[in-house]
């Protein structure tokens, strides 16, 4: 068991960048993901008494809803300011700042371990997966959430607008889709023992009224604000608008699909 708060350099860093908007995230962007939170709840049958854990749990929205169906919920993530709304937004649930690296959790604690979107930002992936599967139980369930193939995932458009004002990364550095190309997340959950039970799509949008709110909810994410630290504002807001033009439907609203991949796997 890791001592509380112990983090990795990559984790200060996307603490700090996903913290400073949490209040944004939470409002505009988060409950985007609400049809990923479904799919766990169903299909691992969390329910009355279920001992959960949310890897990078961000502002609480998972844990909001597994709370809702019974469950017993505890969540770690490096944001301080996510895990202040998670607070929040569930009482009765148990959140930590940390790296989902080094979990400062029993073995054998929970019944399932999730993890949305927050694999692909670990410094180690392969790490992470060998924490999680250390906390369940035997016979617990892992359920991950990943982005799934970019050309079914119009919010790649807008990822790589916001990417090209970055510097250019390394092979395989932590973000948004770093596990998304095929196989890799499956070789690490082969190098870490984990056996796939269920292998799955879920397809959903991305929807916005405006353009303002779009902006504010992008912008509310941790690589935009590096883009933002990197390249200034304007250059930003110039990015994400074009990259937006071709999903702005007659209405004036924004609609984006977006393909998730879901993994559900056993200790």
């Amino acid at each position: 068991m890791a001592a509380a708060g112990a983090q990795t350099g990559s984790a200060l860093i996307n603490g700090a960048l996903w913290g400073e908007r949490a209040r944004d995230w939470a409002a505009l962007q988060e409950g985007q993901r609400r049809p990923d939170f479904d799919e766990c709840i169903r299909r691992t049958g969390i329910g009355h008494g279920t001992q959960v854990l949310d890897l990078g749990c961000g502002a609480g929205g998972f844990c909001r809803l597994a709370a809702g169906a019974g469950a017993r919920v505890t969540g770690i993530d490096a944001a301080a300011g996510m895990v202040e709304i998670a607070r929040e937004r569930v009482p009765g649930g148990r959140f930590a700042v940390g790296d989902i690296q080094f979990l400062p959790y029993d073995e054998r604690s929970f019944d399932v371990v999730a993890a949305f979107h927050s694999l692909p930002f670990a410094a180690d992936p392969l790490a992470a997966l060998q924490e999680a599967a250390r906390v369940a139980k035997p016979g617990g369930s892992l359920f991950i959430v990943i982005f799934g193939r970019e050309e079914r995932n119009q919010l790649a458009a807008v990822l790589r607008a916001i990417r090209s004002l970055l510097p250019a990364a390394a092979p395989g550095a932590p973000g948004p889709t770093a596990l998304s190309a095929p196989g890799v997340l499956d070789d690490l959950l082969a190098q870490a023992s984990v056996a796939t039970v269920n292998d799955g799509i879920v397809e959903k949008a991305y929807e916005y009224p405006d353009l303002d709110t779009a902006l504010r909810a992008i912008r509310s994410a941790g690589l935009t604000l590096l883009a933002e630290q990197t390249a200034g504002d304007a250059a930003v807001t110039d990015a994400i608008t074009t990259a937006l033009a071709p999903y702005r439907i007659p209405s004036g609203r924004y609609l984006l699909e977006v393909e998730s991949r879901y993994i559900l796997a056993t200790r």
